[in-house]
């Protein structure tokens, strides 16, 4: 539901790691942002550099 309302350039997937994880193939194009133990340490920046660029207001310095 995401994908038709927001557009793939605006949807992403937090993707806890894990051996052999395989991707759906219907949702090829979406930005996957891996994580290992640390959502907020692992995923923070690069998420937030994701959302910069289709224009979200981000303050990097509170991440």
């Amino acid at each position: 539901m995401l994908l038709a309302k927001l557009g793939r350039s605006r949807v992403a997937i937090l993707l806890h790691q894990q051996e052999n994880m395989e991707r759906p193939s219907d949702i090829q194009g979406i930005i996957y942002i891996p994580f290992k133990d640390n959502l907020e340490k692992d995923a923070g920046l690069l998420l937030a550099k994701e959302m910069a660029t289709v224009e979200y207001r981000i303050d990097v310095a509170k991440i």
